[in-house]
């Protein structure tokens, strides 16, 4: 049985950092040292409570994670944004909301706590803690992101602060995302027909007739196959520029 998320933190009445995660149905209060690193936190659930309220600013929601195979939680657009740029990330094998909030020693001047926005397992078995802002919110934040990643260097995890992603990018993402599930996926047989007729670059419509004509499916279930491989990263395009129908593309 998961435990109950936090409505509140608790104070640190201490002279080092701790950290409260999650863990297997219950709150771990743990000192920030090495051994933080051996935790699973991409299977932690999230710490606090996500709170709404009438008249809200942010946007909050479920994200469907292609890398988790389930939803997970997002407080605003531009965490959302960060989970679409995580969740098509082929060194990203994990990802977890709101994993742990860290109490920062009894003498720190500010704020007393922080919670981390996300974690992420990477594919060589690092992990990476994840702060979401703004621009203007990473400049107003920037003495907590500095304690943060003093925190990160002691556990032996990457720190990241994600400010956006640039909109030729995002817009693409948001596009092919709508293919991130299994049900636009090719069977083998046919992912490997598709590959051969990109296997030279070529115009998305044009490799698209090729390939239609070659597994002999219909052209709108042969797009839902090779956006699908394009978000899976088996078939290749410039993502920084807007995709159409003349984008290049190839295996």
């Amino acid at each position: 049985m998961a435990a109950p998320r936090l409505r509140s933190l608790p104070r640190n009445v201490t002279d080092v950092t701790r950290v409260l995660a999650c863990v297997d149905g219950s709150v771990q209060n743990l000192q920030v040292s090495s051994d933080v690193g051996s935790v699973q936190l991409e299977h932690t659930t999230p710490i606090r409570e996500f709170f709404s309220w009438p008249g809200k600013r942010n946007y909050e929601g479920l994200y469907w994670s292609s890398t988790n195979r389930r939803h997970v939680e997002f407080e605003s657009l531009l965490e959302r944004e960060y989970l679409l740029a995580a969740d098509n990330a082929s060194d990203i094998v994990a990802i977890a909301a709101q994993p742990l909030a860290l109490l920062w020693p009894r003498d720190t001047r500010g704020n007393r706590d922080h919670v981390a926005d996300f974690f992420v397992r990477l594919a060589n078995g690092d992990g990476r803690l994840v702060d979401v802002r703004s621009a203007k919110g990473a400049e107003k934040h920037a003495e907590q992101s500095a304690l943060t990643r003093r925190v990160c260097d002691e556990i032996g995890w990457d720190y990241e602060v994600f400010t956006g992603l640039h909109p030729e990018l995002a817009h693409n993402l948001r596009w092919l995302a709508g293919y991130r599930h299994d049900r636009s996926a090719p069977p083998t047989e046919v992912a490997e027909s598709i590959e051969h007729c990109f296997a030279a670059p070529l115009p998305l419509q044009l490799g698209l007739d090729e390939a239609s004509s070659r597994t002999g499916q219909s052209i709108e279930l042969t797009t839902a196959h090779v956006l699908h491989l394009i978000w899976r990263r088996t078939l290749s395009t410039d993502m920084t520029r807007p995709l159409s129908m003349s984008s290049e593309v190839w295996a």
